[in-house]
């Protein structure tokens, strides 16, 4: 397949901003996809030649580009500064010098995806010395046989940027539609393999036959199941016919462990690999892990050296730092909680029950002293004796509890009824940051308040909910106008629907956590999503949650019509 199908492809969904129009451009993609072609187009639509889990970077940075585009095209490094200040795009800057090369190579041959596939996925592997001339080498044996077009294309991919505004989300209906399957089938295959190229690749040699021999992988994390909420310890004993596990709720990092033989991996729910992060817990759980292959659930909690007691979600996250991890495993010790099993050696265990797996987990882990553990769990049927446990709970540090049907499966990817968080504290919604506005007075020169947005599941726009200036500290301020900077758009990203003028718009990744006091119908500043709310305060980014799996619009005014029975018993 030749690469230029591929760029011209990337070149219309680049314009085409309605999603409708972006789906019929990816289905028609992939119907002319060899089967033989389907994993490398796949994760080239998302931008990199691997699954998103794997925690891997091309190593190439702006600087060693701008040298690949000086070898191949002939035009000097001035050159190639003078364009980017003038474009602010080095993709563009590779395919408007790739049209007026000043030098012809002879004997360049056709770009192919495998081609491209190939030089760009062995960057990371190019090490030692020479390693830096290696890489542009290979860059430039690319864009030396492209076409304008490919080299525009070749260099985001490198970079890490596409710009077609192809998410994960988006995927799921297009390889439906492609190869006439339903999209459930295609969206579970997903939450098992966390791989839209392998689901793909299912599905285009063997329809929804192939897509249902699809199952877990050690290795390959499993998109977790989820809780909803619940109002009230009766609402918990409705739902659940009268009785439920009881498990202390952790405020801390999510964190799914595979193991396979000696080695153990770590990722969030976001399918990120925190196992670097967190050496401290590889030969504990190498040690805690009875059998060979397994992957468990769990969460992990950052511990404070002094009291002994959990500490805040936020200072877990200090220990992702890529430098000075030594320092911070002294500085902040973490414990692994484990609460869950999906596999233990050939057993795959999501269609169990809840007490099956329960049973599981408790023989198959031996508990490390202060590194991993099994989360405390009571079966209990009694008002008064689930408060008890809650209270003692939060006495401790935790946040709640979590109610667990007893015989629930394990359901990938979902949040269901069968999950319950029990906390006592004012409800909050994890939205999604699209809009900023700058501040006055002691927050000039930093965004001072934030537009925040929900998803709409059935349009799959993010719809505006809220403008909060309230609940960050001087430190959050800088920290956050910092991040968000890098993300900056002129103009709201064409997944965003939303009235309020902003002083910056932002790519729709970012996740915030925010407490409210009231859900508003129609409110008087002109939300997109119909919704509002009133007296809202920044608690925290949930670095854990991606846009995908922010509140939905449904959630709201499911939230919004509770609220309303509420007070119509007042």
């Amino acid at each position: 397949m030749r690469y230029t199908t591929l760029a011209e492809a990337f070149e219309k969904l680049e314009h085409t901003p309605s999603y409708l129009e972006k789906n019929s451009l990816i289905v028609d993609l992939l119907k002319r996809t060899p089967a033989e072609e389907m994993e490398r187009v796949v994760l080239f639509l998302l931008g990199r030649p691997w699954p998103a889990y794997v925690s891997k970077e091309t190593g190439v940075g702006l600087q060693q580009l701008k040298k690949a585009i000086v070898q191949a095209s002939g035009y000097s490094p001035p050159d190639v500064d003078k364009l980017m200040k003038q474009v602010g795009d080095l993709g563009e800057v590779a395919e408007q010098l790739s049209a007026k090369k000043k030098q012809v190579t002879l004997f360049t041959e056709q770009l192919t995806v495998k081609k491209v596939f190939e030089n760009i996925k062995q960057l990371p592997e190019i090490t030692g010395e020479g390693s830096v001339d290696r890489k542009i080498a290979s860059i430039a044996e690319l864009l030396t046989s492209s076409t304008p077009l490919e080299a525009k294309f070749v260099v985001r991919t490198v970079i890490g940027d596409l710009r077609i505004g192809v998410a994960e989300g988006r995927l799921r209906d297009a390889i439906a539609s492609a190869f006439n399957v339903r999209p459930e089938v295609v969206e579970y295959a997903y939450m098992l393999t966390t791989d839209y190229s392998i689901v793909a690749k299912a599905v285009a040699t063997g329809g929804e036959k192939g897509l249902e021999k699809l199952g877990v992988i050690v290795g390959h994390p499993v998109n977790p199941m989820l809780a909803q909420r619940a109002e009230t310890i009766d609402e918990v004993l409705e739902r659940m016919k009268g009785k439920a596990a009881f498990e202390i709720k952790l405020d801390g990092i999510r964190v799914q462990v595979h193991k396979d033989g000696d080695k153990v991996s770590l990722f969030t729910r976001r399918m990120e690999d925190y196992t670097n992060m967190f050496p401290d817990l590889v030969d504990p759980l190498r040690q805690a892990l009875k059998p060979k292959r397994a992957i468990v659930d769990g969460e992990l909690v950052a511990i404070d050296k002094r009291t002994g007691k959990p500490m805040p979600f936020q200072e877990v996250l200090k220990r992702r730092r890529k430098y000075e991890i030594k320092q911070t495993i002294e500085q902040i010790p973490v414990e692994l909680h484990l609460f869950d099993v999906l596999v233990s050696n050939d057993s795959v265990m999501l269609d169990d029950s809840y007490v099956e797996r329960r049973k599981m987990l408790e023989k198959i882990v031996k508990p490390v002293k202060g590194k991993v553990m099994v989360v405390e769990q009571q079966v209990l049927s009694k008002p008064d004796e689930i408060k008890k446990f809650m209270n003692w709970a939060i006495e401790i540090g935790h946040e709640g509890l979590l109610a667990k049907d007893l015989e629930a499966s394990y359901r990938a990817g979902r949040r269901e009824f069968v999950w319950l968080k029990l906390k006592p504290m004012l409800e909050t919604l994890d939205l999604v940051v699209v809009g900023g506005l700058y501040g006055k007075g002691k927050r000039a020169g930093f965004f001072g308040s934030y537009v925040l947005a929900a998803r709409d599941e059935k349009s799959g726009k993010f719809k505006t909910v809220t403008k909060c200036g309230s609940g960050y500290t001087d430190e959050d301020l800088k920290e956050l106008t910092k991040m968000f900077e890098k993300i900056q758009l002129k103009k709201p990203h064409e997944d965003v629907d939303i009235e309020i003028d902003c002083d910056a718009y932002f790519e729709p990744k970012i996740v915030f956590e925010m407490v409210y006091e009231e859900i508003q119908k129609s409110p008087e500043l002109k939300h997109t999503s119909t919704f509002g709310l009133r007296f809202p305060r920044y608690i925290r980014i949930r670095e854990d949650r991606r846009a995908e799996e922010a509140n939905t619009i449904k959630d709201i005014e499911d939230m919004y019509e509770r609220q309303q029975k509420r007070k119509a018993k007042v």
